[in-house]
């Protein structure tokens, strides 16, 4: 008899295992286990890392008001939007393009390569004539026209060099924006002069902050002008920056100006905050005053926001 509820209870007791098996398994009950460190035999709990809430908004301040279409401003170390403006509207974006245009060759090609220029890529918009048919120039120098001068001609010359390498620029502009997570953006031509193209603030921003990664590219956009010389010496370049913010506003990292009659004006401006590790880029799309409203809302986030 003794051995039968010996043997009962082992049974019971497994069966109650095999349930409390079961049950922790389905239900997934997590174990707490506290992050524990010894130091001179005794132990003490590791806080969690504190969460940043920084840059601080004054909420009594009030919001800035702009003219553009849509607005967006960015704090690149918390990787959050300080101003949002109908950033999701797809809009025609100009020479804002040329942004993509400069990430691309700047990684398909040196900047030393030089190119011929073709008729192609002279007096695209039918109004300036930028380039020479004949005239020969490095990537570099083109790089300098289209950032300082926004030369829509240096735009199509790098085009029509990239398809002499077997390369579509305008494919590989959009396949890079798509890379990016920038889904609601779509180029058409190498400048942004054919206004069926779009983009939005949010997916600018990406593009941006990835671009940020060539500094090169963005210090020609700070020049506020430059001499560029064909490689044979015979023809002369006096290109000056399109961009009137550039003297006024401080801490200035690069930039890009856009304009057509449909897109209105356009613009980014990435500039650094004073005495911190931080960057914020301003972006503004179909504006009457993009350098005012450019300007207004940086000069408002500096006042806004606090970093320490």
């Amino acid at each position: 008899m003794e051995r039968k509820l010996e043997g009962l209870t082992i049974v019971v007791a497994i069966l109650v295992l095999v349930n409390a098996y079961f049950f922790i398994t389905i239900y997934r009950i997590p174990a707490v286990v506290p992050n524990i460190v010894s130091q001179n035999n005794q132990a003490f709990i590791i806080p969690p890392n504190p969460v940043s809430y920084l840059p601080v908004l004054d909420t009594s301040m009030e919001e800035v008001v702009l003219n553009a279409k849509s607005a967006i401003l960015y704090d690149l170390k918390s990787d959050r939007n300080l101003f949002e403006k109908n950033i999701k509207e797809r809009l025609p974006i100009a020479s804002l393009t040329k942004v993509m245009n400069a990430v691309v060759v700047w990684e398909k090609f040196s900047p030393n390569e030089i190119v011929t220029i073709k008729s192609s890529a002279v007096r695209v918009d039918g109004q300036r004539k930028d380039l020479y048919v004949g005239e020969t120039l490095s990537v570099h120098d083109l790089m300098q026209m289209m950032f300082i001068e926004s030369s829509n001609d240096a735009a199509y010359a790098l085009r029509d060099y990239a398809t002499s390498k077997s390369v579509d620029l305008i494919a590989e502009m959009n396949t890079k924006a798509l890379s990016l997570g920038m889904f609601d953006t779509h180029f058409i031509d190498p400048a942004g002069l054919d206004d069926t193209g779009y983009s939005t603030a949010r997916d600018l921003v990406k593009g941006v902050v990835y671009a940020l990664r060539y500094d090169a590219i963005w210090s020609l956009s700070r020049e506020t002008s430059a001499t560029v010389v064909s490689t044979d010496g015979k023809i002369t370049h006096e290109i000056k920056n399109t961009d009137q913010l550039l003297g006024v506003l401080s801490d200035i990292v690069g930039g890009k100006t856009g304009y057509t009659d449909s897109a209105l004006g356009c613009m980014i401006l990435i500039v650094d905050v004073p005495n911190q590790k931080d960057r914020i880029i301003a972006i503004v799309l179909g504006s009457n005053d993009r350098f005012g409203d450019i300007k207004n809302l940086i000069s408002w986030a500096k006042r806004a926001y606090r970093w320490q």
